[in-house]
């Protein structure tokens, strides 16, 4: 028997792939620069970065940890902040903001993370009785918990009652206080970046990582901002479009999410209607932009095993004002060719090291991570 077991050993491993480990850039993707080379030619060698978390409830510590994947990346010698002791649960009325300055690459990059999360626990925590526990004889106990195969179990209590919730929410009647909540947030970074005077004519070169539902959140409050007769708000979404060098998306959840902001009638009656979404609304009304980085440059990051993630169609977007790049990673391993775990499939593109190593170094791979 024991003669058998290397034999066993080498199929297991066989059985286990990670097919887009390297990297695959997805035909006619345009080649992309990461935050390292344009931190290298910023004037003053800055940079800002604004991160926004996707679905699934995300807390101070995701912040941290996302600083200092994205930091290490840019320098191996960069010391990691420092984990965050336990702390209240965020308030559900307003985006958490975690700021943080990492020295890297003999430049200075300034972290803004933009928490929501607190938003929509309230509403979230009406599926609580519904999440998996110690079976129970539901014909006669008043709390049923019936039994869930383990691996159903998990999922039921994270992609769907934790995660794909926050996407239902969102799209519902909590859509503007989320919108309006973000705007003012993103309004506050903004001119906190002003008194800093980092917005001068655009030298300071801005990058955008969001995740999952983060990306349609913030472009639609980047909308609501740009068409606002309120003049901070308006401002500071110009600052934004002007500033915009690099926008990094993780599951991108634009083509599934915007079905949600279309009329079925017109897509039946004119099936070559121009495809829209929050990204390229936010193109159609980008003035003549100052950012010393042009056209900007979208790159979407996707596991082709991710159920809830979709790349990014350049057709649909405004040649002239962006450069599409489409880049297939693989976030977890595959079984058998048959199965890859869909919640970390969907929720660790940022603790992925292709996607952070991508970000960071661009792809093809620059002279300038250290």
């Amino acid at each position: 028997m024991n003669k058998f077991l290397p034999l066993l050993g080498v199929l297991l491993l066989s059985a286990c792939t990670t097919p887009y480990h390297p990297p695959v850039t997805v035909r006619d993707s345009k080649p992309f620069a990461g935050m390292a080379q344009l931190l290298a030619e910023s004037p003053n060698k800055e940079l800002d970065v604004i991160l926004v978390h996707g679905m699934c409830t995300h807390d101070q510590q995701w912040a941290v940890d996302t600083i200092n994947t994205l930091a290490k990346a840019a320098d191996k010698a960069y010391i990691p902040l420092p984990a965050l002791p336990d702390k209240a649960a965020p308030s559900s009325q307003e985006i958490e903001v975690v700021t943080a300055t990492a020295k890297v690459g003999g430049g200075t990059i300034r972290f803004n993370a933009l928490i929501w999360s607190g938003l929509t626990a309230p509403l979230k925590q009406l599926l609580a009785y519904d999440d998996t526990g110690t079976p129970t004889n539901c014909a006669t106990d008043e709390v049923c918990k019936p039994q869930r195969a383990s691996v159903n179990g998990k999922l039921k209590d994270t992609l769907l009652n934790d995660c794909l919730s926050d996407a239902i929410i969102y799209q519902g009647d909590s859509k503007d206080f989320i919108r309006r909540a973000l705007a003012a947030a993103i309004t506050n970074v903004m001119e906190d970046k002003a008194k800093a005077g980092r917005d001068n004519g655009a030298a300071v070169p801005l990058v955008l990582v969001a995740e999952s539902l983060g990306s349609k959140i913030t472009f639609d409050a980047l909308n609501t901002m740009l068409r606002n007769d309120e003049a901070r708000s308006k401002r500071a979404a110009g600052t934004v479009a002007d500033r915009l060098a690099y926008l990094f998306m993780g599951a991108n959840q634009l083509p599934l999410l915007s079905l949600a902001d279309r009329d079925t009638r017109l897509a039946l009656e004119d099936k070559k209607i121009r495809r829209t979404d929050s990204l390229s609304q936010f193109l159609d009304q980008l003035p003549k932009r100052r950012s010393i980085v042009k056209p900007l440059t979208v790159v979407a990051f996707t596991d082709p095993n991710d159920l809830l993630s979709y790349l990014l169609l350049p057709a649909h977007y405004d040649s002239s004002k962006v450069a599409i790049a489409n880049v297939l990673v693989s976030n977890d391993k595959t079984y058998f060719g048959l199965l890859e775990n869909p919640y970390p499939a969907h929720t660790t593109y940022l603790e992925n090291a292709d996607v952070s190593q991508a970000i960071v170094c661009g792809l093809p791979a620059g002279g300038h991570c250290k």
